[in-house]
């Protein structure tokens, strides 16, 4: 049995019986177990970007809450000054004031408005740069009928659409 399939069946016995679709604090103990393992494997290289990402969407799919990928804060803040000089800013800028203004609330201050757009990118480029450093958590959505996939990534919200 090969290190993919031993991490797949570990989960599956941690996870095969599950009260109201919910993970007991117990199983989530185990589970947090089996993702040190599997990321002790992974660094090894026993088990590939591809099988550890199915493993860790197989845990999501569970309920698992997956642990935050940190990413480089000075290429972050690099990224964040490039956005600062484009003009997606400034319309960023003038969809928040529109926002405000179709709710019948006072627009805050300019400042105010930068800082509201910079914190929404900053958390976008995080997943971003989250999925470019481990991989994508794919999750598919089959259409068999028409030979279509939908994946949609649980990290970022990056989607594909596969024909096959």
């Amino acid at each position: 049995m090969n290190k993919y399939q031993e991490f797949d069946n570990k989960i599956f016995e941690i996870t095969k019986i599950m009260l109201g679709f919910s993970l007991t604090e117990g199983q989530k103990s185990e589970l947090r177990e089996v993702m040190e393992e599997m990321e002790a494997a992974h660094r090894e290289g026993l088990l590939t970007d591809a099988q550890h990402g199915r493993l860790l969407c197989a845990m999501a799919d569970c309920g698992m809450e997956l642990p935050p990928v940190t990413v480089d804060q000075a290429e972050l803040e690099k990224r964040l000054a490039a956005y600062m000089k484009l003009e997606l800013f400034q319309m960023d800028i003038g969809d928040l004031i529109r926002d405000y203004q179709d709710q019948g609330l006072p627009v805050p201050p300019k400042e105010q408005l930068r800082e509201e757009a910079m914190g929404e990118v900053r958390k976008c480029l995080e997943a971003v740069m989250a999925c470019e450093a481990k991989g994508h958590l794919w999750k598919e959505r089959a259409d068999p009928e028409n030979g279509t996939s939908e994946l949609t990534c649980r990290r970022c919200g990056a989607s594909d659409h596969l024909q096959w």
